[in-house]
């Protein structure tokens, strides 16, 4: 009898085996694959399916057949050299009430990983891993662990190399949709992360730490709780690009930092770019937050971050907050209705109260360090709900502010900080009127609050929802062509945020007409840039004597219109309507003035700078 069974089972492993065809195995629900799954703990097959490809190197990959939903009550280990793949109608969920209660474990690991944060361990490093194609639902609302705190990860890697997760879609978790977790500072993990949609995550959408050498380009995040969308703790040589990154704009303080970068002592963090991303509230922190958490290091340890030609608008602090970084170059982004909401939970009370555009919060606690600067140019920053720029520790930084447009800010243009080359101007984005709906203020809510709500409704959060029509609304209306998407449209005015880039900036891209000068704005400098000829007279306008004792003159026709006098901090101290072509400053002290008047029949305004003497 025992060897009528043992017979048995050797031809039904055979008759597997002689199903497989190279490079793939299959796995099914239907009774089709060359392992098949019934719906109970259908991670002991696929398991089996990736031991197998794992032994037999003329095999690579395991393919989960859909549509078909694979219930797992324990995780899925993945091998060296190991493709795991599936159709997008392939689904692997856990089951209710799993009750692992055992912090680190996740729902995919690698081969040999211990449930723990695996920070030495590199025993059981694995490596030329890819996941990709199909679904994984980390079914959050019917766990009994909290939320937030390494329960449930969907996919952990600890101590591995030469990873591609992509054209994924990875929702409803406890913790990290994706957490990559190595060894040692240095760590090089030739990691792409890319194509993915990553949605109501517990914690971090992807997080990333003591590693080097990846890309995390071209995803959608949604409604990820807790932490950040992207975090990376200290990391180098990794690029964080085309992402879109946003949270329901119904919710209140809903998910936390759009890309969180996070370093401690002297690990060093001088090879990070971040572009063309798409950051939306409201979210409880910052847009982008560059963020030395402890001390250590010199002047340029951590240094050197390049931010453009991103797209942050809706976040509840700052939209750019910086603490510790040097020489931060914030080129061609724009930075729009940020800093709304009080945050009580964060520790250190800086940010507590209403908050700017960008800010350079402070160095590390207990950091010595002097001689901090911030590059700002030809960036769009307005509506915040303190000042377009702020500078809270004048004694250790400086921000170099060139050619941007800072306007409509609560409190002003700038705190700690002043420009002899911005301009203050109403930028006339595609759709330059904001909405007002239950106490939100952006130019986007009409897009985006419908098709929210149909999701929520819905519980499927597919599509973009709504993310890419947002987009557009920031492209620059010009009469000779604004790119809406599918074509060149043409406005009834011209921005004059068009061809007003600083002059050394690099405009190549930009389709002509482009002036030769590149535009302000996240579009500046892409072949999407709106197009003109036209160099706008917006940096000055004529106004003497200057130097003045007191009274300036100014064209007549600039009579009838409002008229603004700013310190050079962005200082509000004189407002008016002009009766006469003159404007009397006899009573403000000695200095430099920034004086602003509406152009004539015109939704612009123009500049001009006023030396003030006796």
């Amino acid at each position: 009898m025992k060897k009528a069974l043992l017979f048995l089972f050797l031809s039904i492993v055979l008759a597997t085996i002689e199903a497989q065809t190279p490079p793939i195995v299959y796995v099914s629900s239907d009774g089709s694959g060359d392992f098949n799954c019934d719906g109970t703990g259908d991670q002991v097959q696929i398991n089996q399916a990736l031991d197998f490809v794992a032994s037999d190197t003329s095999y690579t990959t395991v393919y989960l057949k859909g549509p078909a939903t694979y219930w797992i009550d324990n995780t899925i280990y993945i091998s060296s050299n190991t493709i795991l793949e599936g159709d997008s109608t392939a689904k692997i969920k856990l089951i209710d009430h799993a009750n692992w209660n055992a912090q680190f474990k996740a729902l995919i690991m690698q081969k040999g990983a211990t449930f723990s944060a695996g920070m030495a361990d590199t025993s059981n490093s694995v490596h030329d891993i890819t996941i990709r194609g199909f679904e994984i639902d980390g079914n959050r609302d019917q766990q009994d662990e909290p939320s937030g705190n390494s329960y449930y990860n969907i996919i952990k890697l600890q101590n591995c190399y030469n990873i591609t997760i992509n054209n994924m879609y990875l929702h409803h978790n406890l913790a990290d949709a994706v957490n990559i977790q190595s060894c040692c500072y240095g760590y090089d993990i030739n990691m792409k992360f890319f194509g993915n949609r990553v949605v109501r995550s517990g914690h971090d959408g992807i997080y990333v730490g003591l590693s080097v050498n990846f890309e995390i380009y071209d995803n959608l995040f949604l409604d990820n709780r807790t932490d950040a969308h992207i975090r990376a703790q200290d990391c180098n040589q990794f690029k964080i690009y085309g992402n879109i990154c946003g949270n329901n704009p119904r919710g209140r303080n809903s998910g936390g930092i759009g890309i969180d970068i996070q370093v401690k002592d002297d690990t060093p963090l001088n090879d990070l770019e971040i572009y063309n991303n798409y950051l939306f509230g409201k979210g409880s922190y910052h847009g982008i937050w560059l963020w030395q958490t402890r001390k250590g290091g010199d002047l340029n340890t951590h240094s050197n971050v390049y931010i453009h030609h991103n797209i942050i608008t809706g976040h509840q602090a700052s939209g750019i907050g910086i603490y510790g970084f040097n020489n931060t170059l914030i080129e061609n982004n724009t930075i729009e209705f940020n800093g709304k909401g009080n945050n009580h939970s964060y520790t250190d009370n800086v940010l507590l109260g209403k908050q700017s555009g960008i800010t350079f919060y402070k160095g590390a606690d207990g950091n010595k360090i002097r001689g901090f600067k911030t590059i700002v140019r030809n960036n769009i920053i307005g509506n915040s709900a303190a000042y377009g720029i702020e500078n809270k520790k004048e004694k250790i930084h400086s921000f170099v502010l060139e050619y941007n447009d800072i306007y409509n800010n609560a409190k002003g243009a700038y705190k700690g900080a002043s420009s002899t080359t911005d301009i203050y101007i109403h930028p006339d984005f595609a759709c330059d009127e904001p909405t007002v709906v239950d106490g939100r203020i952006d130019y986007t809510y009409y897009i985006f609050d419908p098709i929210w709500e149909a999701a929520a409704n819905a519980g499927e959060y597919m599509g973009d929802l709504g993310t890419k029509a947002a987009i557009l609304v920031y492209h620059l209306k010009s009469e000779d062509g604004r790119w809406d998407g599918s074509q060149w449209v043409y406005d009834d005015l011209t921005s004059f945020c068009i061809n007003t880039g600083s002059p050394y900036s690099d405009y190549f891209y930009e389709p002509s007409p482009n002036g030769s000068r590149i535009n302000i704005g996240a579009f500046g400098g892409t072949p999407t840039a709106s197009m003109s000829d036209k160099i706008p007279d917006v940096h000055h306008f004529m106004a003497y004597p200057n130097p003045t004792s007191g009274l300036i003159t100014i064209s007549e026709e600039f009579v009838g219109n409002e008229f603004y006098v700013f310190s050079l901090s962005g200082k509000l101290l004189l407002q008016g309507v002009l009766d006469t072509n003159s404007i009397d400053l006899s009573n403000l002290s000695n200095g430099i003035y920034l004086i602003k008047i509406r152009a004539h029949h015109s939704d612009h305004w123009r500049t001009g700078k006023v030396v003030k003497v006796k």
